[in-house]
């Protein structure tokens, strides 16, 4: 082999990795911008949730209860409507106190409601048990 086709040779080879030089720049280039996407795609699908916030406890008592729904029948008719259960019949006091949770409770499933929006929500409930 001749100086001169050495010379060729070695100039091609220089060549060629100059170009796959350029070209895993070129892919390096796209793969970081793919990642970057997928990282922003990824940071718009997380809700961005603050923090719930509890709202202050509600001050119901006997005389309000009794004001709203009468007598103690038709209080303990209107708990189970709201879907407060007891496991045995309930004093007034622990009518009261399941009427202030359920209202406390009430505004923190809206308030989560409102702040982690679910579309396939309607229509479903919950029952906690406390």
């Amino acid at each position: 082999m001749g100086k001169q086709r050495a010379k060729e040779l070695l100039a091609k080879l220089k060549a060629n990795q100059q170009d796959e030089l350029e070209n895993a720049a070129a892919i390096f280039t796209v793969a970081q911008v793919a990642v970057n996407e997928l990282r922003e795609a990824e940071q718009d699908a997380e809700p961005q949730t603050q923090p719930l916030s509890l709202p202050p406890s509600p001050t119901l008592n006997k005389a309000e209860l009794q004001q709203r729904f009468g007598d103690y029948n038709h209080c303990r008719k209107a708990a189970k409507a709201a879907g407060i259960r007891f496991s045995r019949t309930p004093s007034w006091k622990q009518l009261v106190a399941a009427f202030n949770q359920a209202e406390v409770l009430q505004k923190v499933v809206d308030q989560y409601r409102e702040t982690c929006k679910m579309p396939s929500l309607p229509g479903v409930s919950i029952q906690i048990n406390l």
